[in-house]
């Protein structure tokens, strides 16, 4: 929550002037995937800060002063929506006096909307877990068909507010877009051959992963979302890996693998390391990390 004392900050702030043409927009992302999609396409037309590290859980972000300060003086803030952020982006726009970053704003992004979610709930239900998405499942950007989408909107986005600079963020795109088509020609060569394979999950960040490439979620090791595994769960799990010759385990790096120790003992079964958002948030590190991801999960499927 952000700390009322911040208020006595904020009232000395006045509206900051918009960039002038010559000077770097400032653009405020959530993920580090956004950062490193906006950095590609928007050159050195933009300036760009995030807020959730690398390797640490969206969902477990809280929202700090310095979150606010920098949205305040940002020209642009994108985000992913879903309640992604549910975690720290409602209090600091609750916060946030500068209309022009806030929903409806010139200056505000929400991707969310570009896409058909997954696993919308029929009803909302504190007994189906503590990590609860109303708008359905928001980890669409594991998707690179959706990270096209993103990288688009971030490109339109970037043009209206600097129309002048149109043509460089077209051109960038263009060469983003290029990378982004062939490499995922060859993730669907590596992971053509395992179509229809199971894989566990710790948390179920993965539906818009599995779905573009076949793949079957089995299980979770969480028994509901943002629940800890009891031992019972665990040896259900484990009977399921061994039963299914189920193969992967993903687990993101911000939950203790220690949790899944139980599940050692289950022939076959590789507990893959890999993050929900990417581990680099410079340009190209969208990409690279879903290269390394996917590399990893063929690796791990086609051992034996």
């Amino acid at each position: 929550m952000v700390k009322p004392a911040l208020s006595l900050l904020l009232a000395a702030l006045t509206a900051a002037p918009a960039a002038r043409a010559q000077d770097p927009l400032k653009v405020v992302t959530t993920i580090t995937d956004l950062a490193a999609i906006t950095r590609s396409i928007g050159g050195d037309a933009v300036e760009v800060e995030h807020f959730v590290r690398a390797g640490d859980d969206p969902h477990q972000v809280l929202a700090k002063p310095s979150m606010l300060l920098k949205l305040s003086r940002a020209d642009a803030v994108i985000v992913m929506g879903l309640n992604y952020e549910h975690a720290f982006m409602p209090a600091l726009l609750q916060k946030l006096r500068q209309k022009r970053v806030k929903p409806g704003g010139p200056g505000y992004l929400e991707l969310g909307s570009l896409i058909t979610p997954l696993e919308v709930p029929d009803k909302l239900d504190r007994g189906q877990g503590a990590d609860l998405h109303p708008f359905g499942n928001p980890h669409f950007n594991l998707d690179p068909e959706n990270g096209r989408l993103i990288a688009r909107a971030i490109r339109d986005h970037l043009a209206t507010l600097r129309p002048e600079r149109r043509a460089d963020f077209e051109r960038n795109w263009k060469a983003w877009d290029e990378r982004a088509r062939a490499l995922e020609k060859e993730w669907q060569k590596l992971l053509a051959p395992y179509r229809g394979a199971e894989v566990l999950a710790y948390h179920n960040s993965w539906p818009y992963f599995l779905q573009r490439y076949g793949l079957v979620l089995a299980g979770t090791v969480e028994p509901k979302p943002g629940m800890a595994p009891s031992a019972r769960h665990l040896a259900e799990i484990a009977s399921l890996a061994r039963e299914h010759g189920i193969r992967v385990l993903l687990i993101e790096p911000w939950y203790d693998a220690r949790r899944v120790s139980a599940l050692s003992s289950v022939p076959g079964l590789k507990v893959v390391s890999a993050a929900a958002t990417a581990s680099s948030a410079e340009a190209g590190g969208y990409l690279e990390h879903l290269d390394r991801l996917i590399r990893d999960l063929a690796d791990a499927l086609a051992e034996r």
